[in-house]
Formats: C-alpha cells, sequence, structure tokens
C-alpha cells in the first residue's frame, strides 16, 4: 500500500514546492547549459547508426568497437538523428527533462514515505536542485541526468512500500539503469541486496530468526523479487547476448580504455572522492549523519533499519566507493556522485524534519548553511583553503589544480573550438580523409573523416599496446599510445588546428614555410572568426 503524506502536504502543496524548487534548478542549469565533447563520440555513434550503418564510430570497421558506455542513450539519440533533429539541442532537451522529473519524484517520495512537512520538503528540494553536480549534468549531451532518474525510479519501486515493492516497475527501471549507461548493473546489485538485506531484517524482528533468501514465504515480496529478477535476467541476457554477437566482448571498450584496477588508480579514486568532499563539505557532513542515524538503528535493533532512510544512504556510499574504485573522472563537478545527489537531498530532508521538532531555530540555520555552501563552488567559491584543495588534485596530466568551476569552462570553451575545427574539415577535408585525434568528439563528428584514437575508446589496437594505471595521468586518460604507433594506417593527418587572427607572424610564416603543413583561410560568413586559419599537418 502507498504510505499517506503528511496531512499539511497536499498534492497542491507538492506542486508548488516543486515550482518554486523548480526555479532554483532552471537557474542552475541555465547557468552550466553545455556540451562536453565525450557527448558528441555518441552523438557520431548515433548519427551512424540513423543513417544505417550500425552502432559503429568509423563506418566499415570490422569487428566494430563500443567505443561509447550509453547504449540507450545511443539509440535514443539515434532516432533524433533519423527524424532530423538537431542532436546537440534535443540531447539537452531530453536530459533536462530527467532532472526536473528526478526533483519531482524526489519531493514526492519525502513527502510519501518519510511523511515530511512543507519546511523539510522544500529542503530537500533546494539541496538537490542547487547541488552543482546536478545543475553541470543536466545538460553536456550525455545521458547522466537519465541515469539517475532510472536509478531513482529503480529505488522508489523497491522502498515505496518495502513490504509489497512494485516488482515488474522495478525490474524494468533496472534494465533501464543497465542499459542507460554500462556501470548501470553496479547501482542496480547494490539497491537490490539493500532491499533483500532490509526484508531479512524486518522478517528477524518478527519472527526471531533470520531465514536465508531460498526459504523466503510465498508472498507479495517475494512475487516481486521474482519479477524484478525475472525481467532484468532476461533482458539483460538478450543484450549481452547482442553485444557479444556484434562487438565480440561482453564489456565496452570504454571499459577496458578508462578503467584500470592498480595502485595508482586507486590513489587517485581516494583524491576524487576527498576532492568532491572538500569541495561541498555539506555532502560529507550529510552522508555521516545518515551513516550514525542508521548505525543507531540497528544498534536499536528497529525494524525500520535497513529501510528506505538507510537504503538511501547506503546508496550514497555505494556511490562514492564506486568513484574510487574506478579511479574517478576527469569530468567537472563530481560526475560520477551524481547519482548520489537524490539520496543526499532526502537525508538532508529528513535531517531538517527531525530538527524542527526539537530546535526550529537550528533546523533554520542548517538549511540556511546546507543550501548556501551547496551552492557555493557554482561560483567558483570554496569554504575550504586553496592549500587544501590543491592537496588532493587527481588531474594529474595538468600540471596545476584549477576549481572545478574553472575546468568546467575550460571544457565548455574546448568542446566548441574543437567544433569549429570539424567544421572547418567537413568543408576542406575529404570524407575518405583521416586524421589522428585525442579529442575525437566534436572534431569527428563535424568532420565526417576516419578518426583513429590515441586513446584507444576506438581502437582496440591501442588497448593491446598499452597497460592502463603505469603512470601518473587524469583519470579516463591512462591509456596513450605515441603518434607513430598509426603509421600502419597511413593517415592523411597528424593535426588539424585553427589559427586565430592574433597568431604570431613569425608563428605563420613558420607554417607557411613548412611544406608538410597546408593553410587554409575560413570565411566569416560560414560561422567563423574573422582571419582565421585552418591548419592541417600532413602525416
Amino acid at each position: 500500500m502507498r504510505p499517506s503524506p503528511h496531512p499539511s502536504v497536499t498534492r497542491n502543496v507538492l506542486l508548488s514546492v516543486f515550482a518554486i524548487t523548480g526555479l532554483v534548478l532552471a537557474y542552475f542549469v541555465a547557468r552550466f547549459n553545455f556540451l562536453t565533447d565525450d557527448a558528441y563520440i555518441l552523438f557520431r555513434y548515433s548519427k551512424n547508426f540513423a543513417e544505417g550503418f550500425g552502432l559503429v564510430y568509423n563506418p566499415g570497421t570490422e569487428p566494430p568497437v563500443e567505443g561509447y558506455s550509453e547504449f540507450l542513450w545511443a539509440v535514443l539519440l539515434g532516432a533524433v538523428e533519423w527524424l532530423h533533429l538537431d542532436v546537440t539541442v534535443w540531447s539537452r532537451v531530453l536530459t533536462i527533462a530527467g532532472s526536473f522529473l528526478t526533483l519531482f519524484l524526489v519531493l514526492d517520495f519525502a513527502r510519501c514515505k518519510f511523511n515530511l512537512g512543507i519546511p523539510a520538503l522544500v529542503a530537500t528540494g533546494f539541496f538537490f536542485a542547487a547541488n552543482p553536480t546536478v545543475g553541470v549534468w543536466s545538460t553536456s549531451g550525455l545521458s547522466s541526468s537519465l541515469f539517475v532518474l532510472a536509478i531513482f525510479v529503480y529505488f522508489s519501486a523497491l522502498f515505496l512500500d518495502e513490504d509489497n515493492p512494485r516488482g515488474v516497475v522495478a525490474g524494468l527501471a533496472g534494465v533501464a539503469t543497465s542499459m542507460m549507461r554500462a556501470d548501470g548493473p553496479y547501482w542496480v546489485v547494490c539497491i537490490g541486496v539493500v532491499a533483500l538485506l532490509g526484508s531479512l531484517w524486518r522478517r528477524k524482528h518478527q519472527k526471531g530468526t533470520v531465514p536465508v533468501p531460498g526459504l523466503f514465504a510465498s508472498g507479495p515480496f517475494r512475487t516481486a523479487v521474482l519479477q524484478t529478477v525475472g525481467i532484468l535476467a532476461v533482458c539483460g541476457g538478450i543484450f549481452l547476448a547482442w553485444r557479444l554477437h556484434v562487438y565480440g566482448d561482453y564489456l565496452p571498450n570504454t571499459a577496458r580504455a578508462k578503467v584500470g584496477m592498480t595502485a595508482l588508480s586507486l590513489e587517485r579514486g581516494i583524491k576524487y572522492l576527498l576532492s568532491y568532499w572538500v569541495m561541498l563539505p555539506v555532502i560529507p557532513a550529510v552522508f555521516f549523519l545518515g551513516i550514525v542515524a542508521m548505525a543507531a538503528r540497528l544498534l536499536r535493533g528497529s525494524r525500520a533499519a535497513l529501510g528506505a532512510r538507510d537504503a538511501a544512504t547506503l546508496t550514497v556510499a555505494a556511490t562514492f566507493a564506486y568513484g574510487v574504485l574506478v579511479g574517478g573522472d576527469f569530468m567537472a563537478m563530481g560526475r560520477f556522485f551524481l547519482p548520489a545527489a537524490p539520496f543526499l537531498a532526502l537525508i538532508f530532508g529528513v535531517l531538517i524534519e527531525t530538527t524542527i521538532k526539537a530546535r526550529p531555530s537550528l533546523a533554520i540555520a542548517l538549511f540556511s548553511i546546507g543550501i548556501l555552501t551547496n551552492a557555493q563552488p557554482s561560483y567558483g567559491q570554496h569554504l575550504v583553503p586553496k592549500s587544501v584543495r590543491e592537496r588532493l588534485h587527481f588531474r594529474w596530466t595538468s600540471p596545476t589544480y584549477s576549481t572545478e568551476y574553472s575546468y568546467w569552462s575550460g571544457m565548455s570553451n574546448r568542446c566548441q573550438k574543437w567544433a569549429d575545427i570539424g567544421r572547418a574539415l567537413k568543408l576542406h577535408a575529404k570524407p575518405t580523409d583521416s586524421l589522428v585525434l585525442v579529442p575525437i568528439g566534436a572534431i569527428g563528428y563535424y568532420s565526417g573523416m576516419v578518426i583513429y584514437d590515441s586513446m584507444g575508446l576506438t581502437n582496440r589496437e591501442v588497448l593491446e599496446a598499452s597497460e592502463p594505471g603505469t603512470n601518473r595521468s587524469s583519470p579516463g586518460h591512462d591509456r596513450l599510445v605515441p603518434m607513430q604507433f598509426f603509421d600502419r594506417y597511413e593517415p592523411t593527418y597528424r593535426q588539424a588546428k585553427i589559427l586565430p587572427k592574433w597568431t604570431k607572424p613569425a608563428e605563420y610564416a613558420a607554417f607557411q614555410a613548412d611544406p608538410g603543413v597546408q593553410l587554409i583561410e575560413l570565411k566569416e560568413e560560414q560561422g567563423f572568426e574573422p582571419g582565421a586559419i585552418l591548419m592541417l599537418r600532413k602525416w
């Protein structure tokens, strides 16, 4: 049975709180509206899929390489491309919608499951909406917000009514989670295990013994488990068989290219987590308060232990552990920790509700501190001194530390620059021409050229010739081969860049004198800056 909400929080009140907190979310989404270069890798797969080449990066590659991590997103964007819609726009429309829907579901869950009153419900919404990780990754062109939405629907199906979970909904949401991103099964398993442990705990405190899972008495919970597991097994089996048939591997190439369990990657992952915590100190504070509350319930032998509140805390813990285990992520604002955002908001809302009953003035202070410190990094401001943050620098390829806001800005600007190079190549290079690149996204998408990837996302041979975690590199950049590795393919070009009009005369003269360099003037009416020159260095 669906739990009853707090009597003061009617449906209209819920919608009002959603509208108010939605305005905050809209502000931060607009502030961080951008595209990342990695999204263009997926766009190229989707475009080739829509044009009948299949989910491939370089059409004609045999066997094809799964150089993307977001299968379901690639298929959805393939439909966008097939409809001749602008994928750079509609990818963001869909993910923004995903963040707003997640916000609504979080508020509804907090209202019904935790019986939060209006102030605590507002705190829950603000904590989610003002989180810079949510603001940044509501756009980007990646499926991040939809991935979080799928995780939360799965969680809600299992924990809104713990004794009578919605098995079919959980199964379908688990499939969406697993197919939206290659690491989705991690969250499906973690949340599912917590649901199972919670059921065992409740049975213990009803009957005095802990039965093994195989001895579950028939009832709604076992029915839901069978439904969930059945849907996941059938759909997962079909998907795995398809992946093996098409790509010849049970893992995407991105997992092998970006993840390597070594001592260096573990050190980097720990710094990634600690860096996130010092950027947003309110996050570990809320998390550890959730841990303390869970421990207290367990020690008391409360039947409520390992229920929805503790499951939210454990989901946050699993998300933090994931970021450490995979060695972190080079992208801005803690992208790998985004799945924790809705659950942290729930924990914060419960904390405010509990404090209101004891000391209302303290609740107001906690609310103000929580929201303000949550929003600070969106403006490049931090509570923790720079000297501390510098010690936790984890992007080892970059010699100097930068704030997450500055790094986000750089990501956005670099992507636009690479998009301009791709558009220039589309005008002045042939589709059969080839180029060796590290940033293969926007240049590859707009140019349509054959691209050889130095990082190994779309080239299996790179993985065979390199080892992960053997040097201090940024997350996701462990594999890199020298340019001469690609001599065997005889590429057309080794470098493409746009020279701005303020290029130094001596540098420009050196390019003119180099017989291996081709200089092409770009026209302002084609969308390029006045005086811009495309420089192509032949192989």
